[in-house]
């Protein structure tokens, strides 16, 4: 009975003791990196002052003139988060490392 013993034990953990085969047997098959994909906002323009002309007296170095001035328009932007940062996958060529 204890020649029967020895081996069957052997043979119950050898699964355990033994290196898994399928770590050695793999390959590379695609490699890839990760990017980070900034996010994207929605930009509106809206006008707070419109733009306009104004005639400006100026006495300046004893010169006395009168110069029409243009003011352009002020606008303020507003921005809205259409689509937060993350992160992506990319393909990329397989290196060494």
């Amino acid at each position: 009975m204890k020649h029967f013993a020895l081996p069957a034990l052997a043979l119950a953990l050898a699964p355990f003791i033994a290196p898994p085969a399928a770590a050695s047997s793999g390959h590379v098959v695609e490699c890839f990196d990760k990017v980070y994909v900034e996010p994207e906002f929605r930009i509106t323009k809206h006008l707070v002052k419109e733009a306009e002309m104004r005639l400006e007296h100026r006495n300046g170095g004893g010169v006395h003139q009168v110069y029409r001035m243009h003011y352009p328009a002020i606008y303020e932007e507003r921005r809205q988060l259409v689509r937060p940062g993350h992160y992506v996958l990319r393909a990329a060529p397989c290196r060494k490392g």
